[in-house]
């Protein structure tokens, strides 16, 4: 079977790549230093109390479950574009999204779960829930539901991404209001928590929200590349002060307000669901820096080359970078965590590690033809 024409975007790439080298930094902290707070809904926000450092390590990392999403979408439009021009019907497009998605799940339960539970030290006593939403669970479920909807004008897809990203901060609010029971429905789609057999970090709503916003864009890139790439600077922008006006106003967006005076609570925002205030600031941070990505002059190609080849094969980097720190954690600091001046240089030494694999995989898989299973991954 013939190549396609590939529709990659340098800027998509890169963002994709440094966005994968965060999260990185993130669950180096879990494994190594022990150390990961959550910004739940329904619980108090972290308190960081002076230490910056701190605030910053777990802070960054925040802009790439959205950015997971937001590329997610944003492929999946210039992917079906490029495959129509190839000849591919629009039903073959859906069922390989439908295939590709379902394939995620087995894919967190044999190769992902398995490393959690070696960390963690296994089950924690109680009824444990088999079916648990975590980021590769709710990709795969946003790539699923939105596969046979490809077809639908930009409109519908920002109309989409706006009523789901918004539903957290209406839903949740009235829920408490009318006593807080969660039911299974709303447990999936709005609620992080859990209500047995169903463990929610990441519920599909709000996280296919910003999956469907990517595919908006990406139908806006098939336009007009240059203009759209550009305008995502404005719009970030935008995006960001819009974020100030709803952590300054305190209520509406918030789903919790900030824990205190000074810029660490103001900067600390519920994530799980991902609030109104998540979603301005981290998309806002992910469009600015996808549209300075390229308008960026040569004098950046070599770093934007170096991210390049993470992003251009993030599931890879994303199941073995679990399986390099898990390994880091045991070789190192079995039974102390790791203090925090040696964080930095392991999470680095994790991530040049992966590079040359990360780089083979790349080469590996972009030779196998379009239909080939390693193309799904």
């Amino acid at each position: 079977m013939s190549q396609t024409t590939s529709r990659r975007l340098e800027p998509l790439d890169t963002l994709r790549g440094l966005i994968m080298v965060l999260m990185a930094l993130d669950h180096a902290s879990f494994f190594l230093a022990r150390v990961h707070p959550f910004e739940f809904w329904s619980g108090p926000l972290p308190d960081y109390g002076s230490s910056a450092s701190w605030f910053f390590t777990r802070w960054v990392t925040h802009f790439c479950a959205p950015g997971f999403f937001f590329l997610m979408g944003s492929g999946m439009a210039l992917f079906s574009a490029s495959r129509l021009e190839a000849g591919w019907s629009h039903q073959r497009i859906s069922r390989h999204f439908l295939l590709r998605g379902l394939l995620l799940i087995p894919v967190f339960y044999l190769l992902e779960a398995p490393v959690w539970m070696a960390a963690m030290g296994g089950p924690r006593g109680g009824k444990m829930s088999f079916i648990v939403l975590t980021v590769l669970i709710t990709l795969g479920l946003s790539m699923i539901l939105a596969a046979p909807l490809l077809r639908l004008s930009t409109r519908s897809w920002l109309a989409m991404a706006f009523i789901a990203i918004m539903a957290p901060d209406f839903l949740i609010p009235t829920l408490m209001k009318h006593g807080g029971h969660v039911g299974l429905i709303m447990r999936i789609f709005v609620v992080p928590g859990e209500t047995f057999p169903i463990s929610t970090m990441y519920p599909i709503l709000p996280w296919f929200g910003i999956c469907a916003l990517g595919i908006g864009f990406g139908q806006l890139v098939e336009r007009s590349r240059d203009l759209a790439l550009r305008a995502m600077l404005p719009m970030g922008l935008a995006y960001l002060l819009a974020f100030a006006g709803v952590r300054i106003g305190g209520g509406f967006g918030n789903l919790r307000e900030a824990a205190g005076a000074g810029w660490i609570p103001f900067l600390t925002v519920v994530k799980y669901p991902p609030s109104l205030a998540f979603s301005l600031l981290t998309l806002g941070g992910n469009l600015t820096l996808l549209s300075l990505f390229h308008r960026a002059g040569p004098w950046l190609d070599a770093f934007k080359r170096l991210l390049s080849v993470f992003g251009q094969a993030p599931l890879f980097f994303y199941l073995a970078h679990l399986y390099v720190f898990l390994i880091l954690r045991f070789a190192l600091f079995p039974r102390d965590a790791a203090p925090q001046w040696a964080l930095y240089p392991a999470w680095l030494a994790g991530v040049a590690l992966l590079y040359p694999a990360c780089k083979w995989y790349r080469s590996f898989k972009s030779a196998k033809p379009d239909g080939s299973l390693w193309r799904m991954f």
